[in-house]
């Protein structure tokens, strides 16, 4: 029997990925404040309690965020209820039976040396605060599964990009750009990610998982191997550090994170950055 999905955020940079991968599985219902197959505004739990059960959804696929960390720093107030409490109401008006899946960030993580494991959390900003308390709210849940993430690929929607989409247009145009050697992470490719989700709730996977590739890289050098990959010019490319970026929001220098949990829940091993940027 097809399982039917709910998946959040449906206009966000993901959700295409997301629904691509889940229609493979089942029926799909999307939502959005102001999009989706059925828009709603999450914060509001009797919308949410009508949605749900309109759906009846088999698995909630949570992907809904307010993710621009200068932004969420300017506004806690908007951030904590995007994305603190919508993920309050959806945990408490799911029935038990049902899966919940919440996609978080590497910016959980302190701004410490990495890889982070998945229990050393510390945000040292806004966003990646509210990420944590939602994550909570989530894991009231009996059957809730928190995948922390970066990722990158293609975008398929308007005005949404992703970092390889920015270095992508940026060099293909000529332009100077400017990549930081001191920022790490281990991002995957959206289409990776999104196939995971799927084999993660066909396993009954519940808990706190770290979804990155093997290893990882500084952003400069994530920058350059697309370029690479891509047979781009990079005379336009200036490396530098993320310090000279004033008026910015705190953000851990060293995202990269440990994959021996995930690894060892799916019985092999995850994507070097590599071979993630392969499929670009």
């Amino acid at each position: 029997m097809a399982r039917r999905w709910l998946i959040t955020g449906a206009t966000g940079l993901l959700a295409d990925y997301l629904v691509e991968a889940c229609r493979r599985d089942g029926i799909v219902t999307t939502t959005a404040r102001s999009g989706g197959d059925r828009p709603c505004d999450l914060r509001d739990r009797e919308v949410v309690r009508s949605l749900i059960a309109e759906v009846s959804p088999d698995v909630v696929l949570h992907a809904a965020a307010l993710t621009d960390v200068d932004h969420c720093e300017r506004a806690p107030g908007e951030a904590f209820a995007l994305n603190r409490d919508a993920a309050t109401n959806i945990a408490a008006e799911l029935p038990r039976e049902a899966r919940l899946v919440f996609v978080s960030t590497d910016q959980v993580y302190p701004d410490t040396a990495g890889p982070h494991g998945e229990s050393g959390t510390g945000p040292v900003n806004v966003y990646g605060q509210s990420k944590l308390a939602g994550e909570g709210e989530v894991l009231r849940h009996p059957n809730a599964l928190v995948l922390r993430t970066n990722f990158f690929g293609p975008s398929r929607r308007s005005g949404r990009s992703s970092l390889s989409d920015f270095v992508t247009v940026n060099l293909a145009a000529g332009r100077a750009i400017t990549l930081f050697d001191d920022i790490l992470f281990s991002p995957l490719h959206m289409t990776t990610f999104a196939t995971l989700t799927v084999e993660l709730v066909d396993r009954e996977t519940g808990g706190v998982f770290n979804a990155g590739c093997r290893g990882g890289a500084s952003k400069a050098k994530f920058a350059l191997e697309v370029a690479r990959h891509k047979g781009l010019q990079t005379q336009t490319a200036r490396v530098g550090t993320s310090d000279a970026m004033a008026g910015r929001a705190p953000r851990p220098k060293d995202m990269r994170m440990t994959v021996d949990r995930l690894e060892a829940a799916l019985g092999r091993p995850m994507p070097t950055l590599a071979e993630e940027i392969r499929r670009l």
